[in-house]
């Protein structure tokens, strides 16, 4: 059997034993509907034993951009496309498994929690539909904003943080609002938070276990956009929403590498 065919089987496996509830995804979040967030992708992972699944969004018909931990060491990727809904997915697409199909960021480090970031490339162009779309990046005029204040949504397939040992993915695509909140009162939480971090609120649902890679999305003149790729979040006895807010890779610092890296052109 194919390779892509039996990740697909373990898909369906792992939401066929999901709890059944549907407020418990990505921490307090609410389920999506097909057309809600269609640039959303899930990621299953082997050969690390840090992830076997992570969030990312699609840029481009060829490229994906996640984060760096999700991939380091990794030996095999499965992009899952227009998976809203695990069990009914749109388009699976496997990842070469050399070099310059996984391009993570020279100066990621996972101790200082520094430019996590990666580049995927696909083995073959994937084909947009209502379902499946390329996301929109910010422009080089966005470069100077703080976006403190916004409202953001975070994505994802992950945990609910309420429970050890849940499936992953979980089977529907979920998602949370939360603010964006300065660096300053960010740093009061986390170590090593700087410029290349943008923070989000978790009061009303966050980013759990397995939402690592997921796209952090904002309404920015009337344009939905992605603003960062969710790094990391704490994880304590109440969950992963509870205390402390979300760190998350702020793209307005890495437009040039990813314009370098990719054949995305990022508008000025």
């Amino acid at each position: 059997m194919p390779r892509f065919l039996i990740l697909l089987l373990f898909v369906c496996i792992a939401s066929a034993v999901s709890p059944p509830e549907s407020n418990g995804r990505i921490s307090n979040g609410e389920n999506s509907s097909p057309y809600d967030f269609p640039s959303a992708v899930g990621l299953l992972i082997s050969g690390t034993s840090d992830h076997t699944f992570c969030g990312g969004v699609l840029i481009s018909t060829r490229f994906i951009l996640t984060a760096a931990r999700c991939v380091v060491g990794t030996n095999t990727i499965t992009v899952l496309a227009g998976a809203s809904d695990m069990t009914r997915i749109v388009d699976v697409i496997p990842v070469l498994n050399i070099p310059s199909h996984i391009i993570i960021h020279p100066n990621y480090s996972s101790f200082f929690n520094r430019d996590d970031l990666a580049i995927i490339q696909l083995s073959r162009p994937i084909v947009a539909s209502d379902l499946v779309q390329i996301a929109n990046l910010p422009r080089r005029y966005h470069v100077p904003f703080t976006f403190n204040g916004w409202n953001s949504t975070i994505v994802g397939w992950g945990s609910s943080g309420n429970r050890e040992n849940e499936p992953l993915p979980q089977q529907h695509l979920q998602h949370a609002h939360g603010e964006i909140i300065s660096n300053f009162v960010c740093g009061l939480s986390h170590s090593f938070v700087r410029e290349g971090h943008v923070c989000t609120a978790t009061e009303f649902g966050g980013p759990c276990d397995g939402d690592e890679g997921s796209p952090i999305y904002a309404e920015v003149d009337g344009e939905k956009l992605v603003l960062a790729i969710h790094s990391f979040h704490f994880s304590g006895i109440r969950g992963c929403d509870r205390g402390r807010s979300a760190v998350n890779t702020r793209l307005t610092e890495y437009l040039d590498w990813i314009e370098q890296n990719t054949d995305v052109v990022i508008l000025n």
